[in-house]
């Protein structure tokens, strides 16, 4: 029953994984982990374009999205 802390830094963009293990009888055993995204924030969409053929159709709408995020991001138009 005791525990450890540490910090890291992360320097690039994308997954990053980090594990604690413990050695146990000369072996590794992974007791957790965890997964970090890095990235930008997203952007606020500009020049957002929407067009509706006939009465019934469904919008069609485009964006410019800006920047990389490097991370998953998805856009809702409200």
């Amino acid at each position: 029953s005791s525990s450890v802390s540490t910090k890291f830094l992360v320097h690039t963009y994308g997954k990053h994984m980090f594990t604690c293990k413990i050695v146990c009888e000369y072996k590794k055993k992974l007791i957790c982990g965890i997964d970090i995204e890095s990235g930008n924030p997203p952007d606020e969409p500009r020049n957002v374009s929407c067009i509706q053929y006939g009465i019934d159709g469904q919008p069609t709408c485009t964006w410019d999205k800006g920047r990389l995020t490097y991370i998953s991001t998805t856009y809702v138009i409200q």
